[in-house]
């Protein structure tokens, strides 16, 4: 197994790198909300004049946008790379991610949605620990205890415990540890069968996924099934899966109570803790978390430690 590789903190003053290896920038607004969140974290911010001039679903080309990830990353002034948005575009650009420079330059590396296929190739590959958290464009929409963790993180505090009132302990049982891994359950789905297939054995596994109806979460939960993905896991932490943000409460209960009876199904044989409601994904309260991190799962405490 990879050693981790621990990105270096930043300092007030810090320059955060904006990339966009996924999806066209849809709103002018919000991304420059985000640009005065991190503004008045007190970090510096760099990114394109043309603010990616892609066209359809992608920012720009798969060449351009890989070229803009490996020389921001590259940059001695930049000390951690933020992405703009999800969306999609992430898996077209892995075979051009330069492995080399990341480990031999370790950075911050944040961003959710479909930046969980870059965190999944960056954790297999070279041991990364990165920052699943907030994108740029979502910052203004966070809420304080999600801004509060982004900022902990981003100056090094990640390994800060994560208790959560509002979790309910879906299958308990003696305290677990491993390496902490996973993100958008869609976009985990797509990586098997490719080269970049992540490695879940005696890992922890967080997923989350949005606007995605029943039916769908089911059958991507059975295909990681019998692609044996929960055979030998540590433990599986289940974040937010809504359906839009309009649901009605009653609504997202039974959404999420049928998504968590089936990864209760799905994992019975693996006999291993089962969160549900924790605060990860498409929501106010996504608090960041690090991929690649050595974890604790305490079920008796609700606790969530990192190494």
């Amino acid at each position: 197994m990879v050693d981790p590789r621990i990105p270096p903190p930043l300092k007030p003053g810090d320059t955060i790198g904006i990339v966009a290896p996924s999806g066209q920038l849809l709103d002018r607004q919000r991304f420059e909300s985000g640009v005065k969140v991190i503004q008045d974290m007190g970090f510096k911010v760099r990114f394109p004049q043309s603010l990616w001039p892609g066209s359809g679903y992608l920012a720009d080309s798969d060449a351009n946008r890989a070229e803009e990830f490996n020389r921001t990353w590259a940059d001695p002034e930049v000390g951690a790379l933020l992405a703009v948005r999800g969306g999609y575009g992430c898996l077209r650009i892995l075979d051009r991610i330069d492995l080399g420079q990341i480990r031999q330059m370790p950075k911050l590396f944040i961003g959710f949605s479909d930046i969980t296929v870059l965190h999944t190739f960056l954790e297999r590959e070279t041991g990364l620990i990165s920052l699943h958290g907030p994108v740029l464009t979502s910052l203004a929409g966070s809420g304080k205890p999600a801004l509060e963790r982004f900022h902990h993180c981003l100056l090094g505090n990640w390994r800060n415990t994560i208790t959560w009132k509002k979790m309910e302990i879906l299958r308990g049982g003696q305290m677990r540890r491993g390496i902490l891994t996973g993100g958008n359950l869609s976009c985990i789905v797509s990586l098997l069968g490719t080269p970049f297939a992540p490695f879940w054995k005696g890992k922890i596994v967080f997923l989350e996924d949005t606007n995605e109806p029943l039916y769908r979460l089911d059958r991507m939960l059975t295909q990681l099934y019998y692609a044996g993905m929960f055979k030998d896991i540590a433990g599986l932490i289940l974040g937010g899966f809504s359906m839009n943000s309009k649901q009605e409460s009653l609504e997202t209960i039974r959404h999420h109570e049928t998504v968590w009876q089936r990864a209760l199904e799905v994992t019975a044989q693996a006999d291993i803790p089962v969160w549900g409601g924790f605060p990860t994904g498409h929501c106010s309260d996504n608090l960041t978390l690090p991929v690649g991190a050595l974890t604790v799962m305490d079920s008796d405490t609700s606790a969530l430690r990192f190494i």
